[in-house]
Order: C-alpha cells, then structure tokens, then sequence
C-alpha cells in the first residue's frame, strides 16, 4: 500500500497514569518489552504501510530516542501539546499530508486483525464489540451508500442517544485521499471554535457530510491504556488474548 501513510497521535500528557505517565509516554509503555507504538508500527509496516507520521508532545525526545534508525517514521512535533486538545495534534500531523491515510490512537493494544479493514482509497472506522474496559466511547450509526452503516455519533454516554449503539471506537480510522483533505478542513473549522477539542470531535464534522464506513470486529481482541488500572488489564487479559490467537507472530 504504498499510497496509505499512517499517522500516530502520541502528544498527550498522560495525566491519568499518575507518576508512570510522567516518566513514560503513554505510547512508550511495554507489553513483554515492546512499546505500544512500536508494535502499532511494526503492524502497519507488515499491513504494507510504507511510511509513517507520529505526532509528538509529552517526552517527546523518548520517541526520538525510540525509532532514530527508523527512516520511514517521520516524528513531527507539536509545540502545544500541554494546552491543546489531540485535534491540534491531528492538524499538526495533517500539515502536508492529502493522500490516502490512516489515523492512529498511540495508547492501544490490538490484535493485527484490527487493521483489516484498513485500505487505499477507502474511509472508515474500526469499531468491536462490548469491552467493558470502563472507559468506553460508544458509536452510533445511520444508513449510509448501499446499506452500508455509517458513522452517525460518539460519546462516552452509553444513554447520549436513545437507540442502541452499534460498536465501540478503536481508535483506528482510514481516509481517501479526498476525505484526508475535507478532513482537515473539518477539523481546522472545529479548531476554530474551541482549540482544546479533541481529534475526534474533528470526525464527527466530517461525518456531517460524509460517509464514513464503520466496521464492527465484533470479537476484537485490544484496548486503550489510559490508567493503571487499564494497563493491568492490558496486560494480564489483552494481551493474553491477543497472543492465544497470534502466537509469536503477534
């Protein structure tokens, strides 16, 4: 896929992981001696993914450190990490770039089968089934071009609509190269109107006027770090999962 790059948003401050997350990025934290964003790149690389973007903040020179020998990683920083929302850190990472992409949270764990439905030219969003992980964001969906679900809404409200909710965000979205461009003017009109909004609040105005296809892994295997208490649960029932099911290979 040599037309889809990938970028990485991993400027965040990590504040709920207490004094681990001040020495630690969260994309840093190691599974068996593998940081989560190294993984996440090897992923994408075996995907066929040829070059990836990762927006920096927080300890930024721990990721200079961690992929110096890689020449298709391109680390960008951004300079208001500690006062702005990750949707400043999409924007960042969006400078220059108007070719098929796909979006990446740094903070999880996942099974390779996660990026499956990630493709050239298509736009979508992974979502899986029922986590119960604690710190869910619940997905909604309307009808979109030939049946197909589309993305409707988010929230971390399980009640924010009355119809049941379809998936939950994995925090893996692709983009067509058109969609990557009306993307960012989605998300530099949000940018406008409140500068500590969140990247995905960037989504939801494309949504607007744009179908983007969700799809559902309904038994994924993965999950987002954002505290302790989801790290220990990475560790001692994701990760065991994800390895039951991929081996060594995973």
């Amino acid at each position: 896929m040599t037309d889809l790059s990938a970028l990485i948003l991993a400027a965040g401050l990590g504040v709920r992981m207490g004094p681990r997350g001040e020495l630690t990025p969260k994309g840093l934290l190691k599974i068996e001696g593998v940081p989560l964003v190294r993984r996440s790149v090897e992923l994408l690389r075996k995907h066929g993914l040829k070059h990836i973007r990762i927006v920096t903040g927080h300890l930024n020179e721990q990721y200079e450190a961690e992929f110096a020998d890689d020449a298709d990683v391109e680390l960008i920083h951004n300079p208001d990490y500690d006062h702005t929302g990750s949707l400043k850190s999409l924007l960042t990472g969006l400078n220059g770039v108007d070719g098929n992409l796909v979006v990446l949270e740094s903070d999880v764990i996942y099974e390779a089968r996660a990026l499956s439905p990630v493709q050239s030219g298509a736009t979508r969003i992974v979502l899986s089934g029922e986590t119960n992980a604690t710190d869910e964001v619940y997905v909604w969906v309307r009808d979109g071009a030939a049946d197909v679900p589309a993305f409707d809404f988010m929230s971390k409200k399980i009640g924010a609509r009355p119809e049941t909710h379809f998936g939950e965000l994995v925090g893996i979205t692709c983009f067509s190269a058109e969609n990557t461009r009306a993307l960012k003017a989605a998300g530099q009109g949000v940018a406008a109107q409140n500068p500590k909004a969140d990247y995905e609040d960037a989504v939801i105005a494309l949504s607007e006027g744009t179908d983007i296809e969700a799809v559902l892994l309904q038994d994924l295997a993965w999950t987002e770090i954002d505290d302790e208490t989801m790290f220990a649960r990475a560790l001692s029932v994701v990760w065991p999962a994800i390895e039951a099911r991929e081996g060594s290979s995973g």
